[in-house]
């Protein structure tokens, strides 16, 4: 491996210790990331000056998750079961509906933004359709049915799989990753993975995926013509003992894990070839996102940002060229 390269900038503010969620805004007339606090604190930062241009503050339940819709609402996930709906006001962000599912999970919702609806993890191993016309949940995954639904635990993780059918992926605490049919509630496969599975991210484009869990292996797995999934290899990672957040680019080039002890580590997504392990942050990562356009502020085509436990955000311009 290469000798890593510096972050780009540090933004520090006056966010809360822990940040949990981040969002790229870009577009030709802005250039923000949304950030999320332990808090409640949604912190709105201009890349073109590195400060904080607004702050929403209508919230004590930490943010979890940040969605912007095609509708340009901004929805945030907060820790105890609580969906918020801002709309713009002119250049203010008005909280216009707070909705209370009243279950709480470390599990991110996930936007659909075909059916105008968000996916929310619920109690007993359910994940729900919580739409945002009605803002009530239209319809759920119900595993209680199958033989093994008293062992799949706590949903921990899971994607939309919109290019895929409409499908849908579950990441269960007892060590299931089940694929669903979200028209016909139906189960189209499943995998037995580690227990505690705590982030995984997925490519349709090579259908194939990568998880992580409370223990230093990364797990890949395909998805086969028949939406079969299937174990490809495990990865153990050195000093590792455990894996929050993973998250591979746009380009689908490179995947970057985010470990308990802070680490940022880079890999090729196709051949999971070491490139650059980048120790910036001190304690856990929480999260990773990358700009899917070029932020014409930091003059690279692709930045990615990390967050999590020490409170401040690392902006990277890595492995572009």
């Amino acid at each position: 491996m290469s000798r890593p390269p510096d972050p780009k900038f540090l933004l520090r503010g006056d966010m809360d210790e822990n940040v949990h969620s981040l969002l790229f805004s870009i577009n030709s007339d802005v250039e923000h990331l949304y950030a999320g606090d332990g808090k409640g604190t949604v912190h709105i930062w201009d890349l073109k000056t590195n400060r904080i241009k607004y702050q929403l503050s209508d919230g004590c339940s930490p943010c979890f998750n940040l969605h912007i819709t095609n509708k340009t609402d901004l929805i945030v996930q907060r820790r105890h079961g609580i969906i918020d709906v801002y709309k713009m006001n002119e250049s203010n962000w008005i909280l216009d509906k707070s909705i209370n599912y009243e279950y709480c999970s470390f599990c991110r919702s996930q936007l659909l933004p075909e059916n105008d609806a968000v996916l929310i993890p619920l109690d007993c191993s359910v994940v729900g359709t919580l739409s945002l016309k009605t803002f009530k949940v239209e319809s759920t995954l119900d595993p209680s049915k199958l033989s093994y639904s008293n062992k799949l635990g706590t949903v921990m993780a899971m994607k939309s799989l919109m290019d895929v059918n409409g499908s849908v992926l579950v990441a269960y605490e007892g060590g299931q990753l089940l694929l669903w049919d979200m028209r016909k509630n139906d189960v189209l496969s499943s995998l037995t993975v580690e227990q505690y599975p705590m982030t995984f991210d997925f490519d349709a484009s090579l259908m194939q995926g990568i998880l992580g869990s409370a223990s230093e292996k990364l797990e890949i797995f395909e998805m086969l013509p028949n939406h079969a999934l299937s174990h490809k290899c495990t990865r153990s990672l050195e000093h590792v003992n455990g894996i929050s957040i993973l998250s591979v680019r746009p380009d689908k080039k490179i995947v970057t894990a985010g470990c308990w002890d802070g680490r940022l580590m880079l890999f090729s997504w196709k051949k999971l070839r070491p490139l650059a392990i980048l120790k910036e942050h001190r304690a856990s990562v929480y999260d990773i996102v990358y700009s899917q356009c070029k932020v014409e502020a930091y003059d690279t085509k692709c930045l990615m940002a990390a967050t999590g436990k020490d409170g401040y955000i690392s902006m990277w311009d890595i492995y572009n060229n």
